[in-house]
């Protein structure tokens, strides 16, 4: 995989005034980063999850610099992820800041936990339509309600749109649509200096899960859902937004988990190398026997936790939308009437 070690940029990050908040994700991805930028106003990229001592790491981050909470003037969210957006409330609550976010996470964040509670639903309708049993619904159900607690309610009071710019006084960040992991994922990018932080968009080791998120409520940007092309179209997305990132000219990613690294358009490619891999791999699984995605990846992975089946069953469905392009696979029963969506090699 190419990139540099995760310290390997520390010293250009500093220079660039830019400071980086590691903090609980009360998840799987254990560590989730808040970028401090040290700008006219104080800006955070992203805001954590509510978790036990993270606000205490944001106050010490800021003070390591000579800032202090109450001194921000500015958050800025990558995507609709509890991890990232999570304690934003609370952080505005301390601090006064600004809010800004993609247009269609305004009436998200304003109302947040029913929001959340919506996104459980649909989950569940989208494991029991791929054939989860009720046992993996109600795990799924539990995990998330407990990583949603770590959410509040926030205003969002600048609303973005793709192509928008937030200006700060040593830089412009110019916010580039790139969904796929989410709906609302961003790049946010520093052209003068060819830096962009990444959120859970490019991630340097490991790609992102590109997951069937719920579509959001109204708002500019938001997108329509038709379920028989969204559950497949999910990785494809995904892998489009991979491709057009690497035509951005950086050579820095500040992401949303793990360090800082370089050759964005060399991971962006072993990326999309991976998950076209991935679907190979889910092809040979499948055999030649009609199935289910939630069968399927009860088979590859049957000891996962219960709280990662909408995430297993992103990953499959993902893999077998790229297999459905390619003609290698088929729907063989549409489901309804109770029956799950079952799919066929071809």
């Amino acid at each position: 995989m190419a990139g540099p070690p995760d310290d390997h940029p520390a010293d250009r990050v500093r220079a660039l005034g830019v400071h980086r908040v590691s903090l609980p994700a009360r998840n799987e991805m254990g560590r989730v980063n808040a970028w401090i930028v040290d700008d006219d106003p104080l800006t955070l990229v992203d805001a954590g999850i509510g978790a036990p001592g993270a606000v205490e790491a944001f106050e010490s981050a800021l003070g390591a610099i000579g800032r202090r909470l109450g001194d921000v003037g500015l958050i800025v969210l990558t995507h609709q992820h509890t991890d990232h957006l999570g304690l934003a409330g609370e952080l505005v609550r301390r601090s006064g800041a600004e809010v800004a976010a993609l247009a269609p996470l305004v009436p998200y964040l304003a109302d947040l936990p029913a929001e959340m509670a919506a996104d459980r639903a649909f989950m569940a309708e989208l494991l029991r339509r791929h054939g989860a049993t009720p046992e993996e619904v109600d795990g799924n159900d539990a995990g998330w309600a407990a990583f949603h607690t770590g959410g509040g309610p926030c205003a969002v009071t600048v609303p973005l749109v793709p192509g928008s710019t937030v200006g700060l006084r040593d830089r412009t960040l110019e916010v580039l649509p790139r969904p796929g992991h989410s709906e609302t994922d961003v790049l946010l990018v520093d052209a003068e200096h060819r830096v962009a932080f990444g959120g859970d968009h490019l991630l340097r080791a490991t790609p992102s899960v590109p997951v069937r998120d719920r579509p959001l409520p109204a708002g500019e940007g938001a997108r329509p859902y038709d379920p028989p092309v969204d559950d497949l179209a999910v990785t494809l997305r995904y892998m489009d937004s991979l491709r057009a990132t690497r035509e951005v000219p950086i050579d820095l990613v500040l992401p949303g988990h793990g360090g800082p690294f370089g050759d964005p358009a060399g991971v962006a490619d072993a990326h999309v190398a991976r998950q076209a891999d991935g679907a190979d791999r889910l092809l040979r699984r499948a055999g030649t026997e009609p199935f289910t995605a939630m069968g399927l990846a009860r088979s590859i992975w049957p000891d996962a936790p219960a709280g990662l089946g909408h995430v297993l069953a992103s990953t499959v469905l993902g893999g077998l939308g790229v297999l459905r392009a390619q003609g290698r696979v088929a729907v063989a029963d549409a489901g309804g009437d109770g029956l799950p969506v079952r799919f066929v090699a071809t």
